[in-house]
């Protein structure tokens, strides 16, 4: 048995999911581990004025989503137009590498505030470069099932961080909170070193079902080169002296044989290339920018609206859920954060929502999750005293929450890609990446917006209303998933004209 090598270990399938999954729960952990850390940081080293604390906090927490949503479209741009996936992937381990260092040193505000810009940066590169490999990676019939992995992956990272950064930095203070990012960015980052993305999935292939076709293909070689094609000639194609096998290759360049198959074989070009049709591939002038093309789709926008309406349930839920049951059931930091594992645990199951998603269609299983969320947030509203039957209803309801969200996340993650390698095979080049940068800005304005609007929303009407705003936006995506988005009959058709 021959041993197995280093280099095929690192471009291998399972190392390359395995560093992606990683990276995305390390992203979703690192950004919400500091988020409950920073009121108490800032007052406790008087980085900022006491009136200041509540809005300071806010910008370190905008900071981070906007550097995502500026950075995925500006990563894009340059893998489109560079072919390079190699170079903004290092890059980006150098900016979480740095952002970490910077929080870890930071004795004024605006060090903070550097480290979570870094971060976020990262952050866009991890997604739009990321993601694009492991759609490479895996087969077609694969990829909401580990789509389904590396989102759900973020989620859990995202939810279970803050309890953890809570708890580390009461107990232990803000170096502890430090070491626990760095040990896990360590990880992170070796990981991301080690990951070879394999030749066959170059960024400058584009995928036609599952076999990759290079975006623009080279001139047919000489045929003094072609030494297949001089043994594989039609009846009627001259036949090459047997003589001429013996001759020197200056002597054979004048040989009489070699002199009429060059002709003949110019002269089968010429026809050939009179014969065919002109090509329906847009020339580069005439062609979309990449972003701009994606953003026709009419299926790209119902996934990332789905995408969106995910991420801002999952961070609404993450503002207000914390202070309503300290209000309504008196519970600590540490009992509200335990109550995010009803959320966080089902998150597990995304790969097999994706895996459902494979074999029957995203489109009526994304639909079916948005209206099977949206009743357990709206009667979240009963939860509104203290009493034992009143928290096992919040439980009960967040769980089935939970476990529904995931139903649309993974498929219309895996939507994405589909569309990109629809358009790639129109546009002729590498959309992969733009696809999955629009995916990442629709998923930190959701970061930025959904809490902002939920706590708006909390503080001026309440809790009620509260629940029946993010059952109503959650409603509001199964129309045009349902209207837009592909189906098990669509994708057949799709791969058979693909093959």
């Amino acid at each position: 048995m021959r041993p197995i090598s280093l280099s095929a270990i690192r471009s291998s399938k399972a190392f390359i999911l395995i560093t992606i999954c990683t990276a995305t729960f390390t992203d979703g952990f690192i950004s919400g581990l500091v988020t409950p850390v920073f009121p108490f940081l800032l007052r406790e080293q008087k980085l900022v004025p006491e009136k200041d604390i509540q809005i300071s906090t806010s910008i370190l927490i905008a900071a981070f989503a906007l550097a995502d949503f500026f950075g995925a479209p500006l990563c894009a741009w340059y893998v489109d137009r560079s072919k390079s996936r190699p170079i903004p992937w290092y890059i980006g381990i150098f900016l979480i590498s740095t952002g970490t260092a910077f929080f870890g040193l930071a004795n004024r505000f605006w060090m903070l505030a550097i480290s979570r810009i870094l971060q976020g940066f990262s952050s866009s590169i991890l997604y739009t470069v990321g993601l694009a490999v492991l759609v490479d990676t895996v087969e077609r019939d694969e990829v909401g099932q580990w789509m389904g992995t590396a989102m759900s992956a973020n989620n859990i990272g995202m939810i279970l961080s803050p309890l953890v950064g809570g708890i580390v930095y009461e107990k232990a203070g803000k170096m502890v909170v430090f070491a626990i990012m760095a040990a896990l960015g360590a990880i992170d980052i070796a990981l991301r070193l080690l990951m070879k993305e394999s030749k066959e999935n170059s960024p400058m292939e584009v995928k036609v079902g599952n076999i990759p076709r290079r975006a623009a293909s080279p001139a047919p070689p000489p045929v003094l080169e072609n030494r297949e094609g001089l043994h594989a000639q039609s009846p009627e194609s001259p036949r090459l002296d047997p003589e001429a096998s013996r001759l020197s290759a200056q002597e054979l360049l004048h040989h009489p044989s070699i002199t009429t198959l060059n002709s003949s074989y110019t002269s089968t070009k010429s026809e050939t290339a009179t014969n065919t049709p002109p090509s329906s591939t847009p020339s580069p002038s005439r062609r979309l920018p990449g972003i701009l093309s994606l953003l026709h789709s009419p299926r790209l926008l119902a996934a990332l609206y789905g995408c969106f309406i995910n991420e801002c349930i999952v961070t609404s839920l993450c503002a207000v859920l914390p202070l309503f049951v300290n209000s309504a059931f008196n519970w600590s930091s540490l009992q509200a954060g335990l109550l995010f594992l009803t959320i966080a645990i089902p998150a597990f199951a995304g790969p097999l929502a994706g895996a459902l998603a494979d074999r029957l269609g995203a489109r009526w299983i994304a639909v079916a999750g948005f209206l099977l969320t949206a009743p357990s947030l709206i009667l979240l509203r009963l939860v509104d005293h203290n009493s034992k039957e009143q928290v096992i209803l919040l439980c009960v309801l967040l769980t089935l929450a939970g476990t529904t969200i995931i139903l649309f996340l993974s498929p219309l993650g895996a939507e994405c890609s589909f569309v990109a390698e629809e358009e790639s095979k129109n546009q002729n080049m590498d959309l992969y990446a733009s696809s999955f940068s629009l995916m990442n800005c629709a998923l930190a304005a959701a970061g930025l917006l959904g809490p902002l609007a939920a706590g708006g929303l909390e503080q001026r009407f309440g809790w009620g209303a509260t629940t029946i705003a993010m059952g109503v936006l959650c409603v509001s995506g199964a129309v045009p998933c349902a209207l837009a988005t592909g189906g098990k009959r669509v994708d057949a058709m799709e791969g058979e004209h693909d093959v």
